[in-house]
């Protein structure tokens, strides 16, 4: 017995390390991949000032030009204005960022999966790596366009990096469902973070606006929201549609539909064969790890609960799909926040079926670290 004990310590101990140095590779192999793929494209003009065509010069600059084109372009004033601020920073720093923000972005979807999963036993640190592993390794495997969402400075800042403040934004919600509490001063920072939520994207700022009402409504209902907490779920409510409304009614969105009227005369069933192609081939993989994990959800027999939250964020994300609709175009980048919400709610299901025992999370992620790695590589090498 006493060797049996010992034999799985050092079975635990070795899975343990190869589970540190596969997620370690996965990140500085992403970041060699950011240096791997230059400033192109948008980035070009995004680098000058949009007013007459000169570089940048300073943060005068940038705001100058996000006024130029919030009137004559597009509503995505936050993202770019980050977006021009990395690229006069230089390309160095604009990949550190990048792969900063890949890494808190796997975090936030840790806490959010845990959140909406009811994991019942103490945290450890073996289980937060396991945790952080699956969830990046998701992120960039079931990613639809790698290069294009999380590389591409561009596709980097209006996903990744919108992304990163639209979960926290779910989270603080999602937190009232699960733990009946909020965080110091969320009344404060809740209201610049639900506008720059909505003035994000104009298929994730709305659908989390629905879900932040959703949910308030619930919680009222079963009368888990204090009058404090109430109070500030309203102003989160009021300011990402604010930020949405901003976002969307951008008199730069109307100047581009005119001069993009050939994409603007799509059918109806053009757009339904968009949809369904997002459907069918950007959200692929990350819905077939759900529908896995779900099966295996069903499937065990010692399983913790799945909180509502769950459902809350597959609402998100079906909205987010949804809105698509109303857009000329579908392309595959614009699916990354929708995937990811599907593949938070695919860690709830791995954590809900394994709990706090590591040794299954820490296989899983060890595979999807290499299926993360076979993509990394695959960009750098193509």
């Amino acid at each position: 017995m006493k060797t049996n004990s010992i034999n799985k310590n050092k079975y635990n101990a070795v899975l343990f390390f190869a589970t540190v140095l596969t997620v370690a590779a996965v990140i500085v192999t992403l970041f060699f991949a950011n240096r791997a793929v230059p400033f192109m494209m948008d980035d070009t003009w995004y680098g000058t000032d949009l007013r007459d065509g000169t570089p940048l010069s300073g943060f005068s600059d940038v705001i100058g030009s996000q006024i130029w084109h919030y009137l004559n372009w597009g509503g995505r004033s936050i993202n770019h204005g980050l977006l021009q601020l990395t690229l006069m920073s230089g390309e160095m720093a604009a990949d550190i960022i990048n792969t900063l923000a890949t890494v808190l972005l796997s975090f936030e979807m840790v806490i959010a999966s845990r959140l909406i999963s009811d994991i019942h036993g103490q945290k450890t640190a073996a289980d937060t790596l396991a945790s952080f592993g699956m969830m990046i390794g998701m992120l960039i495997t079931c990613c639809p366009n790698f290069k294009m969402s999380m590389l591409w400075q561009a596709g980097c800042a209006n996903y990744v990096y919108s992304s990163v403040w639209i979960l926290a934004f779910y989270i603080l919600y999602l937190r009232v469902l699960r733990l009946k509490k909020d965080l110091p001063l969320t009344a404060l920072f809740i209201i610049p973070l639900g506008v720059i939520t909505g003035w994000s994207t104009e298929n994730m700022g709305p659908s989390a606006f629905v879900v932040a009402l959703l949910i308030t409504v619930y919680c009222v209902k079963k009368g888990l929201a204090q009058k404090r907490t109430l109070i500030w779920m309203i102003e989160g409510i009021v300011s990402s549609l604010a930020g949405s409304a901003i976002c969307i009614l951008a008199p730069g969105n109307f100047t581009r539909k005119e001069i993009g009227v050939e994409e603007m005369s799509l059918t109806l069933s053009d757009r339904l064969l968009q949809m369904l192609t997002g459907a069918g081939s950007y959200m692929f993989r990350a819905l077939f790890i759900l529908a896995v994990a779900f099966i295996i959800y069903r499937i065990s027999k010692q399983h913790d609960p799945i909180s509502v939250g769950i459902l809350f964020l597959l609402i998100g994300a079906l909205l987010s799909y949804g809105a698509m609709i109303m857009s000329p175009h579908y392309p595959d980048r614009a699916a990354f926040g929708t995937c990811m919400l599907i593949e938070v709610c695919a860690g709830a299901l791995i954590n809900a079926v394994f709990g706090r025992n590591t040794i299954q999370k820490n296989i899983i992620t060890c595979l999807l670290s290499f299926a993360s790695l076979s993509v990394i590589l695959a960009v750098i090498c193509l």
